[in-house]
């Protein structure tokens, strides 16, 4: 009985440890959560007692930087620090030249701070990580400068260096901190950077061996796996802060994370071409599971560094072993018997072989940045994800931040309101912080709730803590603790964007100065203009341009059929692989990134078709750079240069309307290229291998990818998706 009860206790205690609670980030809390909350609680008060020291006009100021700049990542701390200082110095200089421009003229400087907004903002959009937030830093710190000189406009420059003052000391006394937090940094990173390259390439081998075992993978971890790679893409940058920008390393981490993106992409082919052959002979079979035994076991093999060499070496010789059964079946052809009227076996073998062996090619190449040996002359360059702008959400960035900062310079002037200038400066927050995220519309919600709560919160220091105390060490009493809930509230991915909104205006709510505290008057006008400014900017990204997902997939669409026709063009320049791979996992990250873990049929047909045309595209690059071979067979490259003749502007037009249509292409040239496999010798066969086999993995995206592809389908969907609401 003692036994059963204690079986039912510790089943109990495993349950109650297992659940997610509500607020399990305050009460039980990661190390990690609780280093980032002490740190930013000891350097935002370092730096208020700094700027009180310095008798300093707005000291609130230092403190806020301390939290704005603060990140997971000493490498995120530094980055967004230096580029903050960047958006700063912007910020003032836009600042001093709006007023100077434009003295005792509020129809002619709002306009101009509009426009400056707008600039900025799009500017924004077009850049990533934290070069986008200087960019963003720019539109409001001058907004907020320029709106705070209104009233003295000979003493902007002086206002101007005193808001530049208080962001250095915020800056220099959260990166003093996270030194004094963080040591052997650079040792740290290495390791953290070796981690997660060995975790992405568990994913996707994992991914490609069920491949290879005839095991489809669901699309959602073949999605996941790209996502990993575009995050590790970008947090890379971070980690270039902490060990250094000339580092070989880093260079070759971005290709590596470059070509594991090729290798998932090589999967869906393979995935293809073992879909187009009704029967696969025994020999091929075990190939296929070898492969995938091996590529399953490297993960962990990886993780020592002495077993680095002899995996390369095993690799080197199991591609060996398959390109000797790749001439086996090239030489054995001819004495194949196959019954009557079906196709040759080695044909299709050879197809099949040939796609593992792109994979084990990609591995080995892997396997060589990887070590990043300085030794060996690799091309790191070559293999980097390219990132690809977005115009089209750049152009709405801008006018929504325009018309949103002249909407509310209207409000302003026609009321008189006395907190209209911190009206206006609050919506420049809310427009130009969330400018470059996705689902403004959730983010900027939250943002606004975190907000509320730090209106809340700053009544127990104002009404309450402060009254009873005259020096620092009652104000430290009063903000510390709750400073420190919120840095464990910014730890948790659940509050984080909430939090940022807490920490960044609880300091600017309680009105802290060297010479008087904020009375209860002071405290409500101040609130009052806080929750109307971000509740105004929360409605502009609901009322002005707003996000719509169905938008955004046609435009996604819209864009990877252009590169797919650009592709297809014979007389345009070859793009490159990697920029078209980093413009569809682009798209397939924002889709993500919006629907969270809702995603609805439409972005479900979207996600499959990105993947899709994603092979498609990359099959067909192979074959415009098959073309480009010396040594290849003329007649073969005639074929090729047929296909192609006539086809980038035509593409995507209905075989009904169009009598050189696309399918009709692909089953004209594979018929062709399996008549002639017959009568071409042992030398020429696996070229002609090579490129019948990418016209196969083509010939099976484009024909289940139809619904997608076709115009007609697409608007089928897309209407039925808005009537339905999702």
């Amino acid at each position: 009985m003692i036994a059963a009860y204690l079986a039912r206790q510790n089943a109990a205690l495993t349950r109650w440890r297992g659940r997610s609670w509500p607020f399990s980030w305050l009460f039980a809390p990661s190390m990690n959560a609780v280093e980032f909350a002490l740190r930013n609680t000891i350097a935002s008060l370092v730096a208020l007692g700094i700027a009180f020291w310095m008798e300093l006009g707005e000291p609130q100021w230092a403190a806020m930087t301390v939290w704005i700049t603060a990140q997971g990542s000493r490498g995120e701390s530094l980055s967004k620090g230096r580029w903050r200082l960047v958006g700063t110095v912007l910020g003032m200089v836009g600042a001093v030249a709006l007023v100077s421009a434009f003295p005792q003229a509020p129809w002619l400087f709002i306009p101009a701070l509009g426009l400056w907004a707008g600039l900025c903002t799009g500017l924004a959009t077009l850049f990533q990580n934290f070069r986008a937030y200087a960019f963003v830093l720019a539109a409001y710190t001058c907004a907020i400068i320029a709106t705070g000189a209104l009233n003295a406009p000979d003493h902007v420059f002086e206002i101007a260096m005193a808001r530049g003052t208080y962001i250095f000391l915020g800056v220099v006394c959260e990166m003093v901190a996270g030194l004094v937090f963080s040591a052997s940094l650079a040792v740290k990173a290495r390791r953290t950077m070796k981690a997660w390259l060995n975790e992405a390439i568990g994913a996707a081998s994992h991914l490609i061996g069920d491949v290879l075992d005839g095991a489809a993978p669901p699309e959602a971890a073949i999605r996941a796996v790209f996502s990993r790679t575009l995050k590790l893409n970008e947090q890379l940058e971070f980690t270039v802060v902490e060990v250094g920008r000339s580092d070989h390393a880093i260079a070759c981490a971005y290709a590596t994370i470059g070509i594991l993106s090729k290798i998932v992409s090589r999967g869906l082919g393979m995935q293809a071409r073992l879909s187009t052959a009704s029967a696969i002979s025994p020999a091929i079979l075990t190939n296929l599971h070898e492969a995938a035994s091996f590529i399953r076991s490297l993960p962990m093999r990886l993780e020592d560094k002495t077993m680095r060499a002899a995996l390369r070496a095993e690799l080197t010789q199991l591609r060996a072993r398959f390109d000797s059964t790749y001439r086996l079946a090239d030489e054995s052809s001819e004495t194949r018997l196959r019954p009557e009227g079906s196709q040759r076996c080695s044909a299709k073998d050879r197809i099949i072989l040939h796609g593992i062996g792109l994979i084990l090619e990609e591995y080995a190449t892997l396997l060589l940045y990887l070590e990043a040996d300085p030794r060996e002359a690799l091309a790191p360059a070559r293999f980097r994800l390219r990132r690809v702008v977005h115009l089209h959400a750049a152009f709405h960035n801008a006018i929504r931040s325009a018309i949103a900062i002249c909407l509310a310079g209207l409000i302003w002037e026609v009321t008189a309101w006395p907190q209209g200038a911190s009206f206006i400066s609050f919506i420049a927050v809310v427009v130009g912080r969330f400018a470059t995220t996705d689902n403004t519309v959730l983010v900027s919600n939250r943002f606004f709730y975190g907000a509320c709560l730090a209106a809340l919160a700053s009544i127990i220091p104002v009404f309450f803590v402060i009254p009873t105390g005259t020096g620092f060490e009652a104000l430290i009493v009063a903000l510390a603790p709750l400073m420190f809930i919120g840095g464990l509230a910014a730890r948790n991915p659940a509050t984080a964007t909430a939090a940022g909104a807490y920490n960044t205006f609880l300091p600017a709510l309680i009105g802290l100065d060297n010479h008087a505290r904020m009375d209860e008057l002071t405290w409500f006008n101040a609130t009052i203009a806080l929750v109307l400014g971000l509740g105004a900017g929360v409605l502009v990204f609901r009322c002005i341009l707003p996000f719509n997902i169905h938008q955004l997939c046609v435009l996604l669409r819209r864009r990877a059929l252009h590169g797919l026709m650009r592709i297809c063009a014979p007389r345009r320049r070859i793009p490159a692989e990697n920029r078209w791979i980093g413009l569809i996992t682009q798209g397939m990250e924002r889709v993500i990134r919006y629907a969270g873990a809702r995603l609805t049929p439409f972005m479900e047909l979207n996600l499959h078709g990105l993947l899709s045309v994603m092979t498609l595209g990359r099959n067909l690059l192979f074959l415009r750079m098959m073309a480009r071979r010396p040594a290849l067979p003329s007649e073969l490259a005639e074929l090729i240069a047929g296909f192609f003749t006539g086809l980038g502007p035509h593409l995507l037009r209905s075989a009904a309307r169009e009598e050189a249509g696309f399918s009709q292409r692909i089953e004209r040239s594979i018929a062709i290229l399996r008549d002639r496999l017959d009568t071409v010798g042992d030398e020429a066969r696996p070229v002609y291998c090579e490129v019948l086999g990418s016209l196969m993995v083509v010939d099976h995206e484009w024909r289940n990818n139809q619904t997608w592809l076709d115009d007609r389908s697409f608007r089928h969907a897309l209407q039925q998706a808005r009537l339905e609401g999702v």
